[in-house]
């Protein structure tokens, strides 16, 4: 007798990102609500999902924050069945040819070594074997609208993106800017009169305003010209108070506090010190959200987790998020928003990053 490994029962963990992935690949086992994936109903019975084994593994694998969890069990196969799912008409003919039992006993080897060469032509590659994921990814684009229902999905931008694409560039993070004046590059290799255009009109305005300034000059003088002259303009001060210092000795370990992240601040107990967090992400710069009960913070943009220190751990960020200077002004906490720790530096041990309680 042979053995094959079925799927019994299949769950999903928390940290779901809604991504879709999952139901695409196995649509009667899973749904996607609004915020959240669920398992269907039908799917919760064993014989159902040990019928769709492939399914639920390719889904968990291809699942970006790896939440989908299965088990198994081994069970039993006639040497012969060449399918999972043996039938009852399969059964009913095997003892029609009983009678023709030792013209079959030689067929047998050929059956035992087909099986084989068929493996051998999937994994034929200069690779090796096919990657789960990319087979995954293939079937995907061939199921539920194709590469036109895949392009579809690509157009729609995340709101948090949304938000800082209309952003002025000196107001963003390091990695978005960079971003940002690489998409304006390529939309301005799209447009080729888009330099000739420029250069023009530039050089007219150049023109009008050297006549103008010249005529400035030579009629009102002096007095206009500084009349004409940019103000200066105050810029906010980057220094904040976060409330009384014993508010923040009564946290636990690992709390944060959210009372300032419309100031861009998350507040946070570690271990015996105080901490003023960025609330930026340093992959792109999108605003991760805080889930108190997976205690961590999680990136709706790309899925960057980070622990409640600040340390990164899962997504494609490549480094923790950044500190702001703390100190006490009396029994009150101020935080400096023009001073950064990162701590891929060693600058999160460095006096001004913390607050020891």
């Amino acid at each position: 007798m042979a053995s094959k490994e079925s799927v019994s029962k299949v769950w999903i963990e928390p940290g779901c990102i809604v991504c879709d992935a999952c139901e695409t690949t196995a649509p009667t086992v899973f749904q996607v609500t609004d915020d959240t994936c669920i398992i269907r109903p039908e799917a919760l019975d064993a014989g159902f999902t040990k019928s769709r084994t492939q399914e639920i593994i390719d889904a968990a694998e291809e699942c970006p924050v790896d939440v989908i969890k299965y088990s198994t069990v081994i069970e039993e196969v006639a040497e012969g069945a060449a399918a999972p799912k043996p039938t009852v008409a399969a059964k009913s003919k095997a003892p029609e040819p009983s009678k023709a039992a030792p013209a079959k006993a030689p067929e047998a080897p050929p059956a035992k070594t087909a099986e084989p060469a068929k493996a051998a032509t999937v994994k034929a590659s200069v690779a090796g074997e096919p990657d789960p994921a990319i087979i995954a990814l293939l079937r995907a684009a061939t199921a539920r609208g194709g590469s036109a229902g895949m392009l579809r999905s690509a157009e729609k931008t995340p709101e948090p993106v949304a938000a800082w694409k209309k952003k002025d560039p000196s107001q963003l993070p390091p990695d978005a800017r960079q971003a940002k004046v690489q998409e304006a590059a390529r939309e301005a290799r799209k447009d080729p009169d888009l330099e000739r255009r420029a250069f023009l009109s530039g050089a007219a305005l150049t023109v009008g305003w050297a006549a103008f300034g010249v005529g400035t000059g030579i009629s009102i003088g002096p007095a206009f010209g500084r009349f004409m002259m940019p103000n200066v303009l105050e810029e906010p001060d980057p220094r904040i108070r976060v409330g009384k210092f014993q508010r923040y000795a009564e946290m636990s370990p690992g709390d944060v506090l959210e009372d300032y992240k419309s100031q861009g601040i998350w507040m946070i107990r570690d271990g015996d010190r105080i901490a003023a967090l960025s609330i930026i992400c340093t992959h792109l710069g999108c605003i991760p959200n805080w889930l108190p009960n997976d205690r961590k913070f999680k990136c709706p943009c790309h899925g960057s987790g980070y622990r409640p220190d600040g340390v990164n751990f899962e997504g494609p960020t490549p480094r923790p998020l950044e500190r702001f200077r703390i100190a006490l002004d009396g029994a009150t906490v101020i935080v400096d928003k023009s001073k950064k720790y990162q701590q891929e530096l060693g600058q999160w041990e460095m006096a001004g990053s913390y607050l020891d309680v």
